[in-house]
């Protein structure tokens, strides 16, 4: 099949218990018949010490980033289009936005961007992702029912029909992750030039012969 006809999305999603992406590869043939598949996942729980639901979201999405590329070169598709996404507005935020972040997202989102292009990572609702209940779980009958094996039903639909969900940005929390700036402020006293020579002569009479 034509390369053209191929595309790999990607969902991340996570939560105080793991963090997790999975794969789809899309197929369409000539005519029109559409085919999705699970190609890889990856989960990781969540660290003992307490990070904040963005982060973790975020560090989904780095593994995310390096699923995609490692499977588009075992694919051997380096072209492939590739869709990303998440259901997390603070993210897609920090991925597409321009700003100067914390160590911590910063580092991260570098990586996302030398992976992929930001114009790739799309939002949608928490109820289109796959990943959610993954990031959650679940029971093993659960998880053999679940949407998470075909991928979301509108992955089916031509692209035109894809969701688009509107991004609602809690600046806040964005706000939460942008670096702090530090001004220094150097207040120099300027000392006049009899003073800078009195303090440099012990006595009076000495600095008078100096300056005679």
């Amino acid at each position: 099949m034509e390369e053209s006809n191929l595309s790999i999305h990607t969902f991340v999603d996570a939560s105080k218990i793991a963090y997790v992406a999975c794969i789809f590869l899309r197929s369409e043939s000539s005519r029109g018949s559409v085919t999705v598949q699970l190609l890889q996942a990856r989960s990781r729980i969540a660290p003992m010490k307490t990070i904040t639901i963005p982060r973790l979201e975020l560090m989904a999405a780095v593994i995310g980033a390096r699923l995609s590329s490692s499977m588009k070169q075992a694919l051997k598709l380096p072209y492939i289009k590739t869709y990303f996404w998440t259901n997390s507005s603070t993210v897609f935020t920090w991925i597409t936005r321009r700003e100067q972040w914390s160590v911590f997202v910063a580092n991260r989102i570098s990586e996302i961007r030398k992976l992929t292009s930001s114009e790739d990572w799309l939002h949608i609702s928490t109820d289109q992702n796959p990943e959610d209940i993954l990031s959650r779980g679940c029971g093993p009958k659960q998880l053999q029912n679940c949407k998470w094996w075909q991928g979301p039903a509108w992955l089916q639909n031509p692209k035109e029909q894809c969701p688009k969900s509107a991004v609602n940005i809690d600046e806040k929390e964005v706000e939460i992750e942008k670096r702090k700036s530090v001004i220094y402020a150097n207040n120099t006293e300027l000392e006049s030039i009899s003073l800078q020579l009195a303090r440099s002569f012990s006595r009076f009479s000495k600095m008078i012969r100096v300056m005679a």
